[in-house]
């Protein structure tokens, strides 16, 4: 991976006992764009929030 870039390895998030997100891991270069595919919104918001 080059230094241009974002790596994210292992991301979770939770709402108290639920797991909306466990084990994500993904990277882009800069200036790529790319997708979050899913049928709501919940998963994808989550991984945006800090």
């Amino acid at each position: 991976m080059q230094n241009d870039s974002i790596q994210v390895k292992g991301l979770q998030k939770s709402y108290r006992q639920l797991n909306a997100l466990k084990g994500v891991d993904f990277e882009g270069e800069k200036r790529s764009i790319f997708a979050l595919p899913g049928s709501n919104a919940a998963d994808k918001t989550a991984t945006m929030l800090p």
